[in-house]
């Protein structure tokens, strides 16, 4: 079974020792969410344990929207391996936006039918093939 998002903010914040764990709490009591989102209450956010933050995230921000605060937060923290294993990890990008995947053989293979762009040099109305496109004596036409 895939894992979710939920699931690698778990193992994203599991990841942190206890004094990155007490400055993540920290700095995501802190951290000022887009309109429309409130931050999490330090009340809850002193006690809680991994499992607790991740739960907290989710329920306060989404799923999608939880990455990208836990990413940009670990980035304040200079953990910025961390925030980019989860937003790799999660196909996610900060700014909310999807990653778009590199290629492999079987992507590849879907799409048929797709011609190449054509170069530039055999493209009609443009330069001969191989010809810088300058005019020189020898090409030149007289117009009189």
């Amino acid at each position: 079974m895939a894992k979710t998002p939920r699931d690698h903010l778990f193992d994203t914040i599991r990841e942190l020792g206890e004094l990155d764990l007490k400055m993540f709490k920290d700095k995501l009591n802190n951290f000022q969410p887009r309109p429309g989102y409130n931050r999490i209450k330090w009340g809850e956010l002193e006690i809680a344990d991994v499992v607790e933050i991740t739960r907290l995230l989710v329920s306060y921000y989404k799923e999608d929207y939880a990455v990208e605060v836990a990413g940009k937060v670990l980035e304040d923290m200079d953990k910025k391996n961390l925030a980019h294993n989860l937003f790799q990890a999660t196909g996610k990008a900060p700014g909310g936006t999807q990653q778009t995947p590199e290629p492999t053989s079987s992507t590849r293979t879907r799409v048929t039918g797709v011609a190449a762009p054509m170069p530039r040099e055999y493209r009609p109305g443009s330069a001969r093939a191989g010809h810088s496109g300058r005019v020189t004596r020898r090409d030149e036409i007289d117009l009189r």
